[in-house]
């Protein structure tokens, strides 16, 4: 289970959206692992993601370069991609290096399959969402569930977003600077700053 599953939004939405993040297995192979998942982290930052970052430490909109510092044995790293190809050449990156961390990649299927064939690689499991049961009614509105979705343990809020809207149609704040605020409360850092400025501005539209 990944807390990347979940995201919402329409196919053309979602073809600028591609999450990695690599771990190693509790008890298995997490000791020492901590340099593993630094150097994973750097490949990832080196292919021109929109987002990264390591659940122990923050994003990068949050710590800048420190994302990299306090990375632990237990800790998660990932990083955003707006583009298949950058997703690409990040996955032949940590396939060469083979540091022996779990790599889990959330995407349209068919572009991460083929990024798959491509690269040589068989996956070893996978997981499909099968959307949101119950009260749905109570639920905000799609557009808005586009962005909260977008960050797994849900700490983009979204009365938050109501007021991003909100200062951005009175002017108090430019569409990307909302974004980039949007962005700020994810720390693992899986949010999609890039993805989440063209939904706002469809909100604002």
């Amino acid at each position: 289970m990944t807390h990347t599953l979940h995201r919402r939004g329409s196919p053309e939405s979602l073809k600028g959206d591609y999450v990695v993040l690599v771990m190693a297995a509790k008890g298995f192979n997490d000791q020492g692992a901590s340099e593993k998942l630094k150097k994973a982290l750097r490949v990832m930052a080196s292919h021109d993601p929109v987002n990264f970052g390591d659940m122990k430490t923050g994003n990068f909109y949050q710590k800048g370069s420190e994302a990299y510092r306090n990375v632990k044995d237990t800790s998660i790293v990932h990083g955003v991609f707006k583009s298949q190809r950058d997703m690409q050449r990040c996955l032949a990156e940590l396939k060469s290096l083979n540091l022996g961390m779990s790599v889990v990649v959330s995407g349209l299927f068919d572009e991460v399959f083929q990024t798959l064939r491509t690269l040589g690689i068989k996956p070893h499991t996978v997981q499909y969402s099968l959307g949101t049961f119950g009260k749905v009614a109570l639920l905000p509105s799609e557009d808005t569930l586009e962005i909260t979705t977008m960050c797994g343990h849900h700490l983009v809020s979204p009365l938050l977003i109501r007021k991003q809207v909100s200062d951005i149609k009175k002017g108090k704040t430019a569409v990307r600077e909302a974004a980039k605020a949007l962005a700020r409360q994810c720390v693992c850092g899986v949010f999609n700053p890039d993805r989440a400025e063209a939904i706002l501005q469809s909100m604002i539209s």
